[in-house]
């Protein structure tokens, strides 16, 4: 069942944009709220292309940019936000105390008392993605070809320093109290600050590679962007929310904002968490599973599709409950699907640990 429907969207665009508040209600209680199209911006005479890149002012407004121009989005509408700015915008976020930070090629910048793009520090590399932390900001390597994508965290003054380097580029951060959310691939990760330990919190097969997740702070709840589909997580598995729309999410109140730079609309969800928890007319995926309390071999096989090495993957077996089938056919199968000696080594030591463990207890 689609919860998010095209038909049912076309049909409101026009009085959506016409109210400060515009919102529809469908037979269940998800509501969607359109802040953003096509035709709106025809309207308006804008024809730029936008960047993946979104976030949210003090004043709880929504901002996005072109190349060379930011806008701010509200129930009201759109309007430029500044001037145009000279070079690109390759991505940006605001700071703890709401200072706009952008990222034009190699350089971190902000805007002067003249209103213009300055730089402040230079970056390890062009176009990195950029996340605001409660008192430092991360940035990382979101795109372009490299047997390795870094994820680093710059303290004031400029300093910055490598925290982890991953095989695949990294779509999001969020910072989570004394650890770090972020995905890489089709992988949701758990980095803890303190101890610089690696989990896997979610591993979605690996042709759905996520392009951006949310955290509801105030729930709990995570959102995933992932190929043409949105889901959130749900006990051990996860529900779809809808099955034609991604994009860029942000929690927001109590809703979800999903920003489409392609589709130039942005669309904000809300009445998710009361569906989700009552289970009415939200559909269950049983391929997307959360792996952080259990490890299976399809697990370990989406780990290997996604390039993480032999030594990353046998310290995630090590850290994480697992339920392997190591029959011979497994194996075979295992092995066929590109599954090293030593990692399959290491599948059959933890189901051994595992069970002098529980016979021990």
């Amino acid at each position: 069942m689609k919860l998010f429907r095209k038909t049912v969207l076309t049909s409101v665009l026009v009085a959506l944009a016409l109210n400060a508040h515009g919102a529809i209600s469908g037979n269940d209680t998800l509501q969607y709220e359109i802040l953003m199209n096509k035709s709106m911006l025809k309207e308006l005479n804008i024809r730029d292309a936008f960047t993946g890149t979104m976030d949210i002012t003090a004043n709880r407004l929504v901002l996005i940019s072109s190349a060379s121009q930011f806008y701010l989005v509200g129930w009201g509408g759109l309007v430029p936000f500044g001037k145009p700015v000279q070079g690109s915008i390759d991505a940006f976020a605001f700071t703890h105390d709401s200072v706009l930070m952008v990222i034009r090629k190699n350089e971190l910048c902000w805007f002067d008392s003249e209103n213009r793009l300055s730089m402040l520090y230079r970056l390890p590399d062009e176009g990195m993605g950029i996340s605001r932390g409660d008192r430092v900001m991360y940035i990382y390597n979101g795109a372009g070809k490299s047997d390795k994508y870094a994820l680093y965290v710059i303290a004031q003054g400029g300093v910055y320093s490598k925290l982890l380097e991953m095989p695949s580029p990294i779509s999001g951060v969020t910072e989570m109290g004394n650890s770090l959310m972020f995905s890489s691939g089709s992988i949701l990760f758990d980095f803890d600050l303190k101890t610089r330990e690696l989990k896997a919190v979610t591993v979605l097969p690996a042709e759905k590679q996520i392009k951006s997740f949310a955290v509801d702070k105030t729930t709990g709840r995570i959102y995933l962007s992932a190929g043409n589909a949105i889901y959130a997580l749900k006990d051990e598995g996860a529900v779809l929310i809808s099955d034609d729309l991604s994009g860029t999410l942000r929690c927001f109140g109590d809703g979800l904002i999903v920003f489409n730079p392609e589709e130039k609309s942005i669309i904000r969800i809300i009445g998710l968490e009361n569906q989700i928890t009552s289970g009415t007319n939200i559909n269950t995926v049983s391929e997307i599973r959360q792996t952080v309390n259990v490890l299976t071999n399809s697990t370990v096989i989406d780990l290997v599709k996604n390039n993480l090495s032999d030594a990353l993957i046998i310290s995630l077996i090590r850290r994480t409950k697992v339920d392997f089938s190591m029959t011979t056919d497994d194996v075979i199968n295992l092995s066929g699907k590109g599954v090293s000696p030593a990692v399959i080594m290491e599948m059959r030591q933890a189901m051994i640990r595992q069970a002098s463990e529980i016979q021990n207890r």
